[in-house]
């Protein structure tokens, strides 16, 4: 395989991986963001179907719902707060809520591995440009 196309499907997996641990609503992952990062998130598709349905998007203000908790509404989108586990630190709730941060992580994680089984020249070159093609696909808006 050409080292090219290697460092293209790097940077393809490393901004897949990237926007699975940061954006997207996959139940297992949102749990576990949910309890490292916490915050306001918008509610998921099930979420509105099942707690929120025909619920005004317009309504100013906090409302409190009894299994979801506080809901607000943002930027004319639903959203709930979500408290972060007690263990969960500070700094790793940063990283993880993180866009950039991740993508990082993972590309330095995703270059060692294939530095290892496959093989790049020049790895902490390789993890740069792949932190950066993977950032650079993150930052678009249709990401």
């Amino acid at each position: 395989m050409p080292t090219w196309l290697l460092i293209a499907c790097m940077i393809l997996a490393a901004y897949r991986a990237s926007r699975l641990a940061v954006k997207d609503t996959f139940p297992p992952v949102l749990w576990l963001r949910d309890r490292l990062a916490g915050g306001w998130r918008p509610l998921t598709e099930p979420e509105q179907e099942k707690w929120a349905p025909g619920r005004p998007r317009e309504e100013e203000g906090f409302i409190r719902h009894p299994a979801l908790g506080t809901l607000a509404v943002i930027d004319g989108e639903l959203n709930r707060y979500v408290r972060r586990a007690k263990w969960s630190p500070h700094w790793l709730a940063e990283l993880v809520s993180c866009p950039w941060c991740v993508s990082g992580w993972l590309s330095a994680a995703l270059t060692a591995a294939v530095a290892f089984t496959v093989g790049v020249p020049a790895p902490f070159l390789v993890w740069g440009a792949v932190w950066a093609g993977a950032a650079l696909l993150a930052s678009r808006e249709w990401a």
